[in-house]
C-alpha cells in the first residue's frame, strides 16, 4: 500500500471514529450533550482535528442522518426482497423499519429530529422518499390484484409512516405500556386495517 492510499484509509478511519464518538457521547448523555470537544476528548486529538473533516457539529449531525437513513432503507429493502408476495413484503418492510429504529435509536432520533437534534428538513424528505419507494410498489401491487383503485399512493405511505413513526417515539419515552413488542403488534394491526379501508373503498 502506498503512502497516498494509507493517509486516504487513516483519513477515513479518524472520520468514522469521530462519528463513532458522536453517537457514544448520544448513547450516554443524548444528543444535546454532543459537542465537537467532547468527541475530540474521546478520540484523543484536538478540536481543530475534527474541523479538518467536519466543518461543524451540524455536518457530522447531517453525515449520521444519512448513514440512517442508509441503513434503513437497506433493511427494508431486504425485507421486500425476502417477501413471498406483496403484502407479506408491506408487513415485513415496517417491521424491518421499526426493528431499525429499535436497534439504533441513536441514529433513529438523528434521523427524525428527536432528542433536542437540528436536522434538515429538505435533506430528511429526499432520504426518507427512497424508503417509501419499495413501499408504494407493494401497495400498488396489493391493490391491482384486489382490482381496486390505484390512487394517492404517496399518501397512503405517509399514513403508514405517521403510525410507526408516533409508535417509535412513543416507545422511546416509555408511553408505550407493552414496550417494544406492543409497539411492532400495533403497527401490523395498523397496516392490515389500512388494507382492509383500501380495499373496500
Amino acid at each position: 500500500m502506498g503512502i497516498k492510499e494509507r493517509r486516504q484509509r487513516q483519513r477515513q478511519q479518524l472520520r468514522e471514529g469521530i462519528l463513532s464518538a458522536a453517537r457514544e457521547i448520544a448513547s450516554v448523555e443524548g444528543w444535546q450533550a454532543v459537542t465537537i470537544r467532547k468527541i475530540a476528548g474521546r478520540i484523543e486529538y484536538s478540536p481543530p482535528v475534527i474541523y479538518e473533516h467536519f466543518e461543524s457539529k451540524d455536518e457530522i449531525f447531517l453525515e449520521l442522518m444519512r448513514m440512517g437513513y442508509a441503513g434503513q432503507l437497506e433493511a427494508v429493502e431486504a425485507a421486500a426482497s425476502a417477501a413471498s408476495d406483496p403484502e407479506e413484503a408491506l408487513l415485513e418492510m415496517g417491521h424491518a423499519w421499526m426493528d431499525f429504529a429499535f436497534r439504533s435509536p441513536d441514529l433513529y432520533q438523528v434521523m427524525y429530529g428527536l432528542g433536542g437534534v437540528p436536522f434538515s428538513a429538505a435533506e430528511t424528505r429526499k432520504e426518507g422518499e427512497k424508503i417509501a419507494v419499495p413501499m408504494v410498489k407493494a401497495i400498488e401491487e396489493i391493490l391491482r390484484k384486489d382490482g381496486r383503485k390505484v390512487q394517492d399512493l404517496e399518501g397512503k405511505v405517509t399514513l403508514l409512516w405517521a403510525t410507526a413513526h408516533g409508535l417509535v417515539a412513543l416507545t422511546m419515552v416509555g408511553r408505550i405500556p407493552g414496550g417494544q413488542e406492543e409497539a411492532r403488534s400495533l403497527a401490523e394491526q395498523t397496516i392490515r386495517d389500512y388494507l382492509t379501508a383500501w380495499r373496500t373503498a
